[in-house]
């Protein structure tokens, strides 16, 4: 699984995916565009995913989602319209739909017994071993898009490739079942959104991390026309976000360390802080503000990562997690349908007001993480250290 997610970090063409896109003549409101054909794409398969992935051997939708993923790489390395680009973004967001929490649920229940305790290292660990190829990715694909700008994405669509292959090679995981008499399809849907909005924890981490991704994600196309602005050369685009993701890699690392030091409330806050203040930074019409405001907005959105995954997946029982995942990462991509647009339509009129205002939401959600956290976070913890004595 590390390597078909290393191989499939190896984003060569992200650094400058926007100036990719439009010089096949699409503007930024058509990039945001795609990133809503891509979240409606998201939002049709991943429920059924998931209810999929807690029924049946998690390997082989995880293998389909690598090799959905190989045929939007090559699909955007080739195409020259917006019709071949959205039917890129539609296979790319049918392989999210059979990764997201099918991938999550397989990573944490291969963990054992203790996967809770091991959960928040492990994920650091991972991303931290995927944003290390990430930087690779960005600093070879920024020099290559100087040299031709199909060049990034050609190498994009290889690497997916071999990520497809590397999954043939995970061992099977079939879901534990709690009845004896099993449920159908549509029970087991209802269990998992009954669970989901009774857990207001659970509810708040999944769809907020969900929901919230669409803003973070802009980052990656806003940043270019910022760059632009500043006279900041293409060929070190790549550099400053493998950089950034540098950064992220070692933040991530140390994930499990610093949860024990701050509790999982405090890492959290954290995490979308930088977020916050990252976007906020960017707006200022200076070099080093906007340089500085893409890296805290990196790290802020892989800090994210291994505390949401081990608070969700804690709140979920085995068999039903893939579906509970799913259904959360749903209602986010509602939200995202929605956003990304606006998002475009915002960086056509102005891009610096745009990223200022992205700070300000993200800001509001991580104003609103601290009563949530405080009730029923601590709650939780505290009641696994009631349970921890008693044994």
């Amino acid at each position: 699984m590390a390597l078909a997610m290393i191989a499939a970090g190896f984003d060569f063409y992200v650094p400058v995916s926007a100036f990719f896109l439009e010089s096949r003549g699409l503007s930024l409101t058509d990039i945001f565009m795609l990133e809503s054909v891509l979240v409606a794409s998201i939002l049709v398969a991943e429920i059924p995913a998931g209810v999929i992935g807690d029924r049946f051997d998690r390997r082989r939708l995880v293998g389909a989602g690598f090799v959905f993923n190989a045929i939007a790489e090559i699909l955007f390395a080739t195409g020259t319209n917006f019709s071949i680009y959205a039917l890129s973004f539609v296979m790319s967001g049918l392989s999210i739909a059979m990764l997201t929490g099918v991938q999550d649920a397989y990573i944490y229940d291969s963990l054992g017994d203790d996967a809770d305790a091991k959960a928040v290292g492990a994920w650091g660990h991972l991303s931290a071993l995927m944003l290390t190829a990430g930087v690779t990715g960005s600093v070879v694909g920024s020099a290559l898009g100087s040299v031709d700008i199909s060049l990034p994405a050609l190498l994009s669509a290889a690497m997916a490739v071999v990520a497809a292959v590397c999954v043939a090679f995970l061992p099977q995981q079939n879901p534990k079942t709690q009845d004896k008499h099993p449920e159908t399809s549509w029970i087991s849907l209802k269990i998992g959104v009954k669970l989901l909005f009774t857990s207001p924890l659970l509810l708040y981490v999944a769809v907020g991390s969900s929901a919230s991704f669409a803003l973070f994600n802009a980052v990656y196309t806003l940043n270019q026309p910022l760059f632009a602005a500043q006279d900041v050369p293409i060929a070190t685009w790549g550099v400053i976000a493998g950089a950034g993701q540098l950064l992220a890699a070692g933040y991530n690392y140390a994930a499990g360390r610093i949860e024990k030091r701050v509790g999982r409330k405090t890492a959290l806050l954290l995490a979308m802080g930088y977020g916050a203040a990252g976007f906020c930074l960017m707006a200022v019409p200076h070099v080093l503000a906007v340089v500085s405001g893409f890296l805290l907005v990196v790290v802020g959105i892989h800090a994210r990562g291994p505390i949401t995954s081990a608070v969700t997946n804690k709140l979920i029982p085995a068999h039903r997690r893939a579906t509970v995942l799913n259904v959360a990462s749903s209602v986010g991509s509602l939200v995202g349908i929605v956003v990304n647009p606006l998002v475009g339509l915002g960086a056509e009129a102005s891009t610096r007001l745009t990223v200022l205002a992205i700070g300000g939401v993200l800001l509001a959600l991580t104003l609103t993480w601290i009563p949530i956290a405080n009730r029923y976070l601590e709650a939780d913890e505290d009641a696994d250290m009631t349970e921890a004595h008693v044994s």
